[in-house]
């Protein structure tokens, strides 16, 4: 129940307008004895204030559905098309067709009014030639009354022949009787005759136009009338006057429709509001239709739909034009098969073939049309369709599937997009693999690194007169570098310090056989008893030659510093076969321990010299590897083995541990490159309390 009880504070605030406006409905049933003043302001107010939350919601309903409805690139697509081309076409369309159709309007209206205006001036000629036959008629007569009946009867013909409802009323007053005459061509309306007056306006001027009978319709049987009046003149023997009316009736309607090929209906007096005048449909009652050229018996209560043309008739009774569209209205129900036929309608051809000409022109172009709107369709149904398999593509990728294939489809660039797709999920998949490949490396080099970690001395022998520290800090994972305690007996320490060719695996591969090696060869030495560890450091270093020529390649070797020391005697016997010469502090002099050979594993048969040196008490041996002292800086400068001597020089009195620590911050700090150029190996070893040889 609680998920539907609103947790933003429009929608509190909502639900609070919401529910005030319930009590409207509830308090004036249930208790109307409650009933305040003060209610009916605040649910006026809560009304006014409900139209912050629908503006509210209809915003937030029209930002939710333009983002569901944009989502998609098709739809968007598809609207874009619409906005740029449907919609400016649609556009310009409607605005031709309704200033056509309201130029079509105007002309029609224009051409009807024309049309009634002819038949107003054909009839206005006759009158005033019927009105001249009878004051010639009339002229030197004492009795004329029988001799003008017989002139309009006989001159009524002519307008009979187009007007055969016309009514022709002739009034004047008899010489011989004094008696107020009206004559009606041959005798209409003789029941009616003496009912005949003449509206109080027109007092003997001359009229001519569309008139609504107001003044006396049952006289004339009818409502609009083309209506032309005129009376003697001031020189005549006789005062009469004449008035001419022809009715809107079938037959003058079917005249205007034969001139526009247009069905036309005659209304009178029908609501028709002014907004509605265009082409609206409107139920005619069938007694408000005066006339039709449409059988409009047989259809009662039907809506036509037409163009409401005002006629604006001129009141009889008052003489003046009422502008009223409900007095009397032309129905013009508007066709174009018969516009156009009547628009070419001509004698010749030339008509017809311009129809056919428009009729091509139409027709291309709306072929044209059609065949644009499925290119489009077609290229939307393209770009969407790549799109969407490069979606789907990416929901794959998401998953962390990059064996699935985009169809190339096109060889534009579309095509291109997804055949570049396909080509990155390849080389991703690779990647994947490569990366998986090298984090089982990495994995493996980290366990190598442990198990080389192993093989490097984890803490340093304890001697009566010698300190002793070393550090291994490899370049990579592994190192190549080799250093090495070797306790022979409780007073004689062997010393290894060891530079593998290369880096990485191989050597450090290389570097556990040169320290298996080196210390087999010496235990095989004091096993045998033959000579003593420091008299047999040259054969030691020979035979570990040899035995590295023979189970590695060619190309590989490596340099070695090994000596034996004698704690009893302060007694160093070494062998250096290619290393980077020890340097050994005694005093303000500097000895470099380099006596030995050549580097091992490249000739089976060399040969190598041992030396023997004295350590006295204070002297300081280094021990190092070119990873020191080829350490560059950011300006390609090496540290070089001058800048040991002068470290060790100036902190002599620190101990071993120490002057390895600053020596290996000194180094580190030298070197600008986050990645070292090689392994890095230090053995510093001090001596205390000895006499002096």
């Amino acid at each position: 129940m609680g998920r539907f009880i609103p947790k933003s504070r429009m929608g509190i605030f909502t639900l609070a307008l919401i529910a005030v406006l319930a009590l409207k409905y509830l308090i004036p049933t249930v208790q109307p004895q409650y009933r305040l003043p003060y209610l009916s302001v605040l649910f006026d107010l809560c009304l006014l204030l409900l139209v912050i939350p629908a503006v509210y919601y209809i915003l937030r309903i029209y930002a939710a559905l333009r983002v569901r409805l944009l989502w998609k690139i098709k739809r968007r697509l598809v609207l874009a098309n619409v906005f740029i081309g449907a919609i400016p076409v649609l556009t310009v369309v409607a605005i031709f067709w309704f200033a056509g159709l309201l130029s079509y309007y105007q002309l029609s209206y224009y051409l009807i009014v024309n049309q009634i205006g002819i038949h107003s001036a054909q009839i206005r000629a006759f009158t005033l030639s019927l009105q001249d036959r009878l004051q010639e008629a009339a002229e030197g007569v004492a009795a004329p009354s029988t001799l003008l009946k017989e002139t309009l009867d006989s001159d009524a013909i002519f307008l009979l022949n187009s007007y055969p409802s016309a009514i022709i009323s002739l009034h004047f007053k008899d010489p011989s009787t004094g008696r107020e005459i009206t004559y009606v061509n041959h005798g209409r309306n003789t029941g009616r005759m003496e009912s005949y007056r003449l509206p109080a306006w027109i007092d003997g001027n001359t009229f001519s136009d569309l008139v609504v009978e107001d003044l006396q319709p049952d006289f004339y049987g009818g409502s609009v009338f083309l209506r032309s009046f005129t009376s003697s003149g001031f020189m005549s023997d006789l005062e009469f006057s004449l008035e001419v009316s022809v009715p809107l009736d079938h037959y003058f309607l079917n005249r205007l429709e034969d001139a526009f090929s247009m069905d036309v209906l005659l209304v009178d007096r029908t609501e028709v509001p002014r907004l509605n005048l265009l082409f609206q449909n409107i139920n005619v009652p069938l007694e408000k239709i005066v006339d039709s050229t449409l059988d409009i018996k047989n259809s009662p209560g039907q809506a036509w739909s037409g163009w409401f043309f005002p006629l604006f008739p001129v009141s009889w009774a008052e003489g003046v034009e009422k502008d009223s569209f409900n007095l009397g209205i032309l129905l013009v129900e508007p066709s174009v098969a018969k516009l156009l036929g009547n628009a070419f309608r001509s004698e010749g051809s030339i008509g017809k073939r311009i129809l056919v000409i428009l009729q091509v022109i139409v027709g291309f172009f709306l072929i044209v049309e059609i065949v644009s709107v499925l290119i489009g369709i077609r290229l939307t149904k393209s770009i969407t369709a790549a799109i969407h398999n490069l979606d789907q593509g990416t929901e794959f990728v998401k998953r962390g599937d990059f064996r699935h294939k985009i169809a190339v489809q096109s060889e534009d660039q579309l095509g291109t997009l997804a055949a570049s797709f396909n080509q990155m999920t390849e080389y991703i998949q690779q990647l994947v693999r490569e990366r998986v490949l090298k984090e089982r490396m990495e994995r493996e080099l980290e366990i190598a690194k442990e198990v080389q970690e192993q093989l490097f001395p984890n803490r340093s022998p304890r001697m009566k007169h010698l300190e002793v520290s070393g550090i291994c800090l490899p370049a990579r994972v592994v190192s190549g570098d080799y250093f090495d305690y070797l306790l022979l007996d409780s007073d004689v320490l062997g010393l290894a310090v060891g530079d593998i060719c290369g880096k990485g695996i191989s050597a450090a591969l290389l570097m556990a056989n040169l320290q298996a090696t080196l210390r087999s060869n010496a235990m095989n030495i004091r096993q045998n008893g033959k000579l003593r560890e420091d008299e047999a450091v040259a054969e030691i270093m020979q035979s570990t030659n040899r035995q590295m020529y023979e189970y590695t390649a060619d190309n590989k070797f490596a340099t070695l510093f090994y000596g034996v020391y004698n704690d009893a005697t302060c007694m160093l016997t070494y062998c250096n076969a290619g290393h980077n010469r020890p340097l050994y502090f005694e005093g303000d002099r500097v000895l470099q321990l380099g006596t030995g050979g050549t580097v091992i594993g490249i000739f089976p048969d060399s040969r190598y010299d041992q030396a023997t040196v004295k350590l006295n008490s204070g002297g300081i041996l280094v021990a190092y590897t070119d990873g020191v002292t080829e350490s560059v800086n950011e300006y390609g400068e090496e540290f070089g083995e001058n800048r040991i001597i002068q470290l060790v020089q100036a902190n002599r009195d620190l101990d071993a541990d120490g002057l390895k620590s600053l020596i290996v911050e000194q180094v580190l700090s030298w070197t600008s490159a986050e990645e070292r150029g090689d392994d890095m190996t230090l053995v510093v070893a001090k001596i205390h309390q000895t006499e002096e040889a």
